[in-house]
């Protein structure tokens, strides 16, 4: 009997060390730097670049339209969302809608320009017309409707819009899901980006400096944005957070399995 406790005690040091080893590899030289890594999925700023504005997208009644067409005289916050994401998306549209928008005096399509563009080709009119029935509802305004677009278009589009802004995105087929950050930016009325909100949520006085800036063309300093990102805790581990938790947690139970495995042998040495 003692044979075998000394054995299992071996073979899991041994799946331990394995563990560890693993661990040690992908730290060293395992995590890639490219934009399939979630540590490389942050906002990039560009505070002052222009937008394309001239890039055409379809509305939610499947009409194509300019994005230029909602920068007239008011700031325009640009979400760039995928209408299906049961996460982070959401989240952030519901908190800026539902909340910070809400708690403001400023009646959308007057004040505002809220334009969501989806950055999954999936995503059709029909679920752009959905959203914005959704939100709409959300937002406790008369004819709040006027004031959010949601909108959806061609791949290169999109994309060409989303490195305009620095906003880096990758599918994951594995999870279905399209890996992004969370937040949004604010542009003046000419289409000159002005700030960055990064967040899932955003304060009422972080939206009103915003729209300020955005009204007199002012754009976020590298300065503030610095600032920002001093206060962010932990560093992410990228595409190799799943096997590195999991890699974790076998060694966590080898671990725990281990100290009951000597509790035993040691308490059969003691009473036989």
């Amino acid at each position: 009997m003692k044979r075998a406790t000394y054995a299992l005690i071996f073979a899991l040091v041994v799946a331990g060390s394995l563990a560890t080893a693993f661990i040690v590899s992908v730290v060293r030289g395992g995590a890639r730097s490219d934009v399939t890594d979630v540590a490389n999925l942050s906002f990039r700023p560009h505070p002052g670049r222009r937008l394309p504005v001239d890039k055409t997208l379809v509305d939610e009644a499947g009409r194509t339209i300019r994005l230029g067409t909602y920068f007239t005289k008011s700031p325009v916050i640009l979400v760039l969302e995928y209408l299906h994401c049961t996460s982070l998306c959401g989240v952030t549209l519901d908190n800026l809608v539902g909340d910070t928008l809400n708690r403001l005096p400023f009646q959308p399509g007057r004040d505002y320009q809220l334009v969501a563009i989806s950055i999954d080709p999936r995503d059709q009119p029909r679920d752009a017309a959905a959203a914005a029935a959704k939100y709409a509802a959300l937002l406790d305004r008369p004819a709040g409707r006027a004031g959010l677009h949601f909108l959806t278009g061609s791949p290169a589009a999109v994309r060409d819009i989303a490195d305009t802004i620095g906003f880096p995105y990758h599918y994951e087929p594995l999870l279905d899901a399209y890996i992004h950050p969370a937040g949004f930016v604010v542009a003046a009325p000419d289409g000159v980006i002005s700030r960055y909100i990064e967040g899932a949520a955003a304060s009422p006085r972080e939206l009103i400096a915003a729209f300020a800036d955005a009204q007199q063309d002012k754009s976020q300093g590298p300065l503030t944005r610095l600032l920002v990102l001093c206060h962010i805790q932990g560093t992410p581990l990228g595409r190799w957070t799943v096997p590195v938790v999991a890699t974790f947690t076998v060694a966590n139970i080898a671990a725990a399995l281990t100290v009951l495995a000597i509790f035993v042998a040691i308490r059969r040495g003691r009473y036989g």
